[in-house]
């Protein structure tokens, strides 16, 4: 027997009741009775599933829903009945709710009182059903029946699915009264007909899948974002946090890790972090200053394009000097600034002179170390392509070298301090552009890098083209089996010399430079679902926020960016290393033959006065 409550008969409905929208539709959903069960159900009952079943042109053989209109609502005669008054389920598949509900609540003002604390998933929609089955609970349906009726099971199972993960995200567990295995599964209970649903879209009318990494439409006013107290600059100098399109204002991040809502990662990751930067400084300090002397005690050896090699050496000693500061000074230079609860917040602009001469140092040199390799290339190409000589490429551009290589950084610099775009480093302890200001990483180190790197790549491989040429060339020549080898096998030495080189300095550029660019597409999102979690966290007070968590970034009732939209470690900790790995790569261009003699003549002449005379063998 099929259970379906419906009014009076069709033929009136027009007279008593004017035409209402169309609504979806609710299941009273009963399983078929034993014949024990039946004799004990009241008469009128019995005579109401006769009504029904004749109403029906044929009732199928399992189970199957009825609807519930308003005009079943509007001609019940129950005493017990209310109209839904809760704002909340004012605009659900029906309006009349009976008391005591299912959670004991006598009246309605007390159910709407203790609905309002799941406001806020509703708002989320974490499931299209969380809304109905609550509704379901604090106001259930009024029947016929002088007692509500509870919940179909896969209503309360639907509803936990997708929103009791967002719970947990916030420090929050299902509700024990909401426990759906208390819910029928069968028999009388209240489940929503949701067979006009799209599946695949979502309230709105969108595609269900998720819109992509940084996508960050959200309809929130200039004035609704807070900044928390524990985040609050208490400084002059002017701090602000870009978080879901907007800027808020004397904010910036905190540097200490709570561990309840990390800044990014954990604290171990982030220790691991500084001390994985600290040797790679470490490492690239002694491998440029290797090549920095090598040059030195032997600098004519060196000409054009090799020469470029020691200035770009030298770039990145500096740069390396800057990550091992930050290793020393711990957060004293990324972190100088306080907030009204006397946390430590990561530094913007150039009021600290420290944080700013580190800032400034590290963005001038790793500017100029690109520009001295695109200088590289240029020499390279020069020499072997256009057939100009060594010696002729530095008499004519070595002077237009320095002032393009040097020139340019320091207006650059001039840019980034006019703009106020110096910020410090969570992870390495250094101030540098651009680490919380997506739009500064873009601007000044991305799109500019990216230009270099591109012509110099283009140059080097015109290059090496020409070198290939000229080995095969060398091969066709009418010489002596021994000139020819001899010719080959230094053109194939300088070959292998380019390759190596190139591979340790070309690839670990293009890798950084796109993991640069990955953290200027996402950080405003990165920034964005932290703010959103720490907003909508059970312990948010402790955070610092006092405004409802209406003001959490939220589109249209929709989270504002995904959950887990948060940096993978590796990401950084691949961008640091090949950071460092172009600043290794310099001391394998000088180690060789020639190398070493260089150092055996010089050990000479400053331990004894003259030069190495090398020893005949006879």
């Amino acid at each position: 027997m099929f259970i379906a409550f419906r009014g009076a008969a069709r033929s009136n409905r027009e007279e008593r009741e004017p035409s209402r929208p169309e609504r979806r539709s609710l299941k009273l959903i009963a399983l078929r009775p034993s014949t024990s069960i039946t004799a004990t159900l009241p008469v009128w009952f019995l005579f109401a599933v006769v009504l029904t079943a004749a109403d029906q042109q044929r009732v199928a053989a399992a189970t199957e829903p009825a609807t519930v209109s308003d005009d079943y609502q509007s001609q019940i005669h129950n005493a017990k009945c209310v109209r839904i008054t809760m704002e909340m389920c004012k605009d659900i598949q029906y309006n009349m709710t009976i008391y005591p509900n299912l959670l004991k609540h006598n009246k309605q003002e007390e159910a709407e009182a203790d609905i309002k604390q799941y406001d806020m998933l509703v708002k989320v929609r974490c499931s299209a059903d969380f809304k109905f089955f609550l509704c379901t609970m604090f106001a259930p349906v009024c029947t016929m029946l002088d007692y509500p009726i509870p919940p179909c099971r896969h209503l309360c199972l639907s509803a936990k699915q997708g929103c009791e993960d967002l719970m947990r995200k916030f420090g929050y567990s299902w509700p024990a009264i909401f426990d759906c295995d208390q819910l029928p599964e069968g028999g009388m209970c209240v489940g929503e007909n949701r067979t006009k649903t799209e599946s695949g879209t979502n309230a709105n009318g969108q595609s269900g899948q998720g819109s992509g990494a940084g996508q960050t439409n959200a309809k929130v006013g200039l004035n609704e974002l807070e900044c928390p107290h524990t985040m609050k600059v208490m400084s002059r100098s002017r701090h602000s946090l870009l978080i879901a399109n907007t800027s808020i204002e004397q904010c910036s991040l905190p540097c200490h890790n709570d561990g309840i809502v990390p800044t990014f990662f954990s604290a171990h990751i982030r220790h691991y972090l500084r001390l994985w930067t600290g040797a790679w400084a470490v490492c690239c300090c002694i491998c440029t200053l290797f090549t920095i002397i090598t040059f030195l005690i032997d600098l004519r050896r060196f000409e054009f394009p090799e020469r470029a090699i020691l200035y770009v050496a030298v770039c990145y000693l500096f740069v390396s000097l800057t990550y091992m500061i930050g290793l020393v000074a711990e957060d004293n230079l990324s972190c100088s600034v306080v907030s009204a609860t006397r946390t430590s917040l990561v530094t913007q602009g150039i009021d600290n002179f420290a944080c700013t001469a580190t800032a400034v140092a590290h963005f001038f040199f790793t500017t100029a170390g690109i520009i001295w390799w695109l200088i590289l290339c240029f020499s390279w190409f020069l020499v072997t392509t256009l057939k100009w000589g060594e010696a002729p490429v530095g008499q004519v551009f070595s002077s237009y070298f320095n002032v393009i290589a040097w020139f340019l950084p320091s207006l650059m610099v001039i840019a980034v301090l006019v703009t106020n775009s110096v910020d410090g480093d969570l992870f390495t302890g250094v101030c540098s552009v651009g680490n919380l200001r997506p739009a500064a990483l873009f601007n000044f180190v991305v799109v500019p890098q990216a230009i270099l790197i591109a012509i110099g790549l283009v140059l080097f491989v015109c290059g090496f083209i020409s070198i290939m040429r000229i080995r095969s060339y060398i091969k066709g020549q009418r010489l002596s089996k021994f000139e020819t080898e001899a010719a080959s096998d230094k053109i194939s030495k300088l070959m292998l010399r380019i390759s190596s080189f190139s591979l340790l300095y070309i690839v670990p550029m293009i890798v950084g430079q796109l993991c640069t660019y990955y953290q200027a597409l996402n950080m405003e999102s990165w920034l964005t679902t932290w703010y959103s979690t720490r907003c909508l966290h059970a312990q948010r007070g402790a955070f610092g926020f006092t405004q409802s968590r209406e003001f959490c970034p939220i589109d249209d009732g929709h989270m504002l960016v995904r959950v887990h939209e948060t940096p993978e470690p590796v990401l950084f900790f691949v961008k640091y290393l090949c950071h460092f790995t172009v600043g290794i790569a310099c001391a394998i261009w000088t180690v060789n033959g020639k190398t070493f003699n260089s150092y055996g003549e010089f050990y000479a002449r400053v331990f004894y006065g003259r030069s190495r005379v090398p020893t005949r063998v006879h």
